[in-house]
């Protein structure tokens, strides 16, 4: 087990090399997303909220429930694929897909969330990396310390 100790911040590269491409894969999701959808107008017609963590580390995201109509004339209502601040009432820009319209966002989310998971993951790579070579050289850590 000692012999693998050196190797644990490695575990630090994995997850934020990870983070970084699940990042990457969400901005270019959502770049599609923004080409094929179609855009009208609507309103906030509900806020659903979901919470996480307890005490004082519960955190609380809203959830937009949108209520437009189609460019084919389908009124549509649908929690938004997107956390937003917009309040009930408020109208916004929608972005729907036409092939599936329940699958919506307000516009103004539209342009480029995901950025901050990229510099988290890279962050946490360096650390990892930043370990990995502080705990190699340790004298004795190497499971080639027996040669």
């Amino acid at each position: 087990m000692r012999d693998l100790f050196p190797y644990l911040p490695l575990l630090f590269v994995a997850f934020g090399g990870l983070i970084v491409l699940r990042s990457i894969k969400g901005i270019i999701d959502g770049k599609q997303f923004v080409r094929r959808a179609q855009r009208v107008p609507g309103v906030v017609s509900d806020v659903r909220t979901t919470f996480v963590g307890q005490g004082e580390r519960l955190r609380a995201t809203q959830w937009p429930v949108l209520t437009f109509t189609t460019v084919e004339g389908r009124e549509i209502t649908t929690e938004a694929a997107t956390p937003s601040g917009l309040g009930i009432g408020n109208e916004t820009e929608v972005l729907y897909d036409p092939q599936d319209p329940t699958s919506a966002m307000p516009a103004d989310d539209a342009d480029g969330g995901g950025y901050s998971g990229i510099v988290f993951g890279l962050i946490a790579v360096v650390i990892g990396l930043f370990f990995f070579a502080a705990f190699s050289r340790i004298p004795g850590s190497s499971s080639f310390s027996g040669f």
